[in-house]
């Protein structure tokens, strides 16, 4: 899979890793893809059925990796995914009609609404699933949000170049801009800002600590 991303023309990629996986596993499998080129992150795809469970995983586990991704899996955890600033993606699956992304949720949506592409439209889907996806799409479009579009890859077999995966972005429904920014500018600006929260100078966004320089008085 590093091997055939590096090929389709990605710079960066971010590996889903279980909570278990992490230390020396994880930073064996980071080694792969770091040795194909790639820039490498890892990320967490957080669930839970209520509020309170969400609350302590985002508290446990913040910090740990570089993106947290909450799968929203009904109406009590939606709203809360999309107000924490702690959350970088929230996505929903298609298949579940339970819950989906409305305009009450996508006005309350700090971060960046996900689309997982390749998975959804490569699996075992209903005939409704496209529609279901380019509805969501819509909402996002006319609200503006913050939409990253991803494969959601498993396999191989399932790799599509970030040109294609753009294309589909365009094929639901999104603008040019929102499909292209989605699969390049927008996830680079999540890393690039999780990092920035990681060095002892930051407070909050937009508020850094200014320290002295090293032998000067305070």
């Amino acid at each position: 899979m590093a091997e055939l991303l590096y090929s389709a023309g990605y710079s960066a990629v971010a590996l889903t890793v279980p909570t278990g996986l992490l230390g020396n596993r994880a930073s064996s499998l980071r080694r792969i893809f770091q040795d194909e080129g790639l820039e490498t992150f890892v990320r967490v795809d957080l669930t839970a059925n209520s509020r309170t469970d969400l609350l302590r995983l985002l508290r446990r586990f913040r910090n740990a990796y570089d993106i947290v991704a909450v799968k929203c899996v009904n109406q009590r955890v939606a709203p809360v995914a999309c107000r924490d600033r702690r959350v970088d993606l929230v996505f929903f699956d298609p298949m579940n009609t339970k819950v989906r992304l409305g305009h009450s949720l996508a006005r309350q949506l700090r971060g960046a609404l996900e689309f997982n592409l390749i998975s959804t439209f490569l699996g075992e889907t209903r005939s409704d699933v496209f529609s279901r996806v380019a509805k969501e799409a819509a909402i996002a479009r006319e609200h503006r949000s913050t939409i990253v579009l991803s494969s959601g890859c498993q396999t191989s077999m399932m790799i599509r170049s970030p040109s294609e995966i753009s294309a589909i972005g365009l094929a639901i429904g999104l603008s040019e801009e929102q499909s292209s920014h989605g699969v390049s500018d927008i996830p680079l600006s999540i890393i690039r800002r999780n990092s920035e929260r990681r060095v002892r100078e930051y407070v909050e966004e937009g508020v850094k600590l200014v320290l002295p320089a090293e032998g000067d008085r305070t």
